[in-house]
């Protein structure tokens, strides 16, 4: 399989990496127009050689897209039977606009990236639904947290993005993961499917990063949090991690229970503390995240009390999680997302409620979302788990 190279940096911590983007064209609608943000290709973002991707927003008038979804079942836009190789390379190659959802499914968009504080309510959310296949409606995040227009009250699932990743590299890694593990699964009912992107981005200094965007990452899980509270308890909700978005997901279950992130909780509403939320409501994949692996025991204990089942892709031989001890921040306490949990006795109904899988064998030593999602090994178990039905 291709070797991605996070940036060239072997001998410094980084958590995940950011993809050369070879799409460009992908737009935002904003009133009666769309803003367009066109991609300058970078030959290759991982090891730093050539430009780095950049993002131009350009006004423009509203334009007819001429991708249109199907009206019945859908293939993926990359075929799932193809070999690993293939289909990660494929991937990376295939303009955003030509990954396709199933009719009854809805894409959405959600930012936190312009937040500069832990503070704020779901209103300051940036809301965005895809539509023609290339183009971001802005909605009211009530639109989307409000009661399914539909009647099926569909499963709502949530991808939240690893570190260093842009906004472009975000959309573009979200689509590429339903189409990989959606799209193909005959037996998945209609979803809504959401990317959550938050403020991830490269800033110089690879410890520094790694080191300020923990810390984002913390901020940000007070956004998730408010959001998924903001959902009806009677819909499913599914939550997908990777890497420091894993970091994210438990931030936001810690809250959820009652729990305090740097020292803070979430705001109490009347009537309710934030214990006082339903429980055993959320199915969680952590895929190799970056968060000390006995967080469930400690930093996040109150996590576990939202979480109706776990599915924890880890890998042992992932190169740059096996450096996460060495930052300063970690206790030396190595990453959850390269050992397991640690203290998995000690959580309640572990052998019913937890599943780990060592992708070691699967995918190697690299730290790389398209690695996961291109491995059939790795796609089963996910399918098998994302969706579990709540007890």
């Amino acid at each position: 399989m291709p070797t991605l190279r996070p940036f060239g940096l072997l001998p410094v911590l980084c958590f995940s990496f950011a993809g050369a983007t070879l799409a460009s064209g992908q737009t935002f609608s904003s009133g009666t127009s769309i803003v367009q943000f066109d991609v300058v290709e970078s030959v290759d973002v991982q090891s730093g050689d050539g430009p780095v991707d950049s993002l131009q927003a350009v006004d423009q008038p509203s334009l007819e897209d001429d991708v249109h979804p199907e009206p019945g079942g859908i293939e993926p836009a990359v075929s799932t039977d193809l070999p690993e190789e293939a289909i990660e390379q494929r991937l990376q190659a295939t303009p955003t606009a030509e990954f396709d959802a199933r009719a009854n499914d809805e894409i959405w968009l959600v930012s936190s990236r312009h937040l500069r504080s832990r503070g704020g309510s779901v209103e300051n959310l940036d809301v965005r639904r895809r539509v023609d296949g290339s183009r971001w409606q802005s909605e009211s995040p009530h639109s989307l947290l409000g009661s399914d227009p539909t009647g099926w009250n569909r499963p709502v699932v949530i991808f939240v993005h690893g570190n260093r990743w842009d906004l472009n590299t975000a959309i573009r890694r979200g689509l590429q993961g339903y189409d990989q593990t959606i799209v193909p699964w005959d037996a998945a009912p209609s979803i809504r499917y959401v990317i959550w992107t938050w403020p991830a981005d490269e800033i110089p200094g690879p410890i520094r990063d790694v080191r300020v965007k923990a810390s984002k990452a913390d901020q940000h899980s007070f956004h998730l949090a408010r959001f998924l509270n903001g959902i009806s308890p009677q819909t499913p909700i599914s939550l997908m991690g990777f890497s420091y978005g894993g970091r994210v997901a438990l931030g936001a279950l810690h809250l959820m229970g009652g729990g305090r992130v740097d020292g803070c909780g979430l705001e109490t509403t009347p009537g309710m503390t934030p214990a006082g939320y339903p429980s055993h409501r959320v199915n969680l994949t952590l895929v190799v995240p970056a968060i000390r692996n006995s967080c469930l025991i400690g930093t996040r204990s109150k996590a576990y009390s939202q979480i109706n089942h776990l599915f924890l892709v880890y890998n042992s031989r992932d190169k740059y999680l096996g450096l996460f001890k060495f930052t300063r921040f970690s206790g030396k306490t190595p990453a959850l997302g390269y050992t397991g949990i640690c203290g998995l006795n000690r959580l309640a109904d572990h052998p019913y409620r937890v599943d780990q899988f060592n992708a070691s064998r699967a995918v190697g030593a690299e730290h790389s979302f398209l690695e996961y999602i291109s491995d059939h090994r790795v796609e089963a178990r996910l399918r098998n788990h994302l969706l579990t039905p709540t007890r």
